[in-house]
């Protein structure tokens, strides 16, 4: 995917997918498929470019966790990256607000908030269109490579348009 841009003004957005796999050793039992592994994908608001895709876990990990073991340790520090509520209490991700309850606020900010996270799903989405991710048959880093490949002709198809 090459370096992530540097101008600081873009928003991005994290999210956690699952992709069904078949490698045992690097896969874990889930509650959504028999065995899948979790990516980790950051993309830019404006355009929905994937910015980075980090390494699969087992899905059996929190996204914050996932994110913080591969993603952070990797991306360039970013003032504007949001994630959803499963990023609560990781402190480079903006989550939306909660009140003292530990409930989400749901008011206006918050609406704006769901709107730009519904960037990122639309780009997962989009992503997992590929037979490729439906059923991944891919073993050890070949996973890995095949999340990439395919972020990178998304991106593709975004120059073409």
């Amino acid at each position: 995917l090459g370096p992530p841009p540097i101008d600081r003004r873009e928003l991005w957005v994290v999210d956690g997918t699952l992709i069904p796999a078949h490698d045992q050793q690097r896969t874990a039992k889930s509650k959504n498929y028999r065995r899948s592994v979790n990516v980790q994908i950051v993309c830019r608001a404006r355009d929905r470019r994937i910015v980075a895709v980090g390494a699969a876990w087992p899905d059996n990990r929190n996204d914050a966790v996932v994110f913080r073991e591969t993603l952070a340790k990797t991306l360039p520090d970013h003032p504007r990256l949001s994630g959803d509520g499963g990023y609560r209490g990781s402190d480079r991700i903006r989550t939306p607000r909660r009140g003292p309850d530990g409930r989400i606020i749901k008011d206006r900010n918050y609406r704006r908030f769901r709107k730009r996270r519904a960037v990122a799903e639309h780009t997962i989405a989009r992503l997992k269109d590929h037979q490729i991710l439906r059923q991944c048959r891919r073993h050890g880093e070949a996973i890995n490579h095949a999340v990439a490949g395919v972020a990178a002709l998304h991106n593709l198809k975004l120059d073409i348009r």
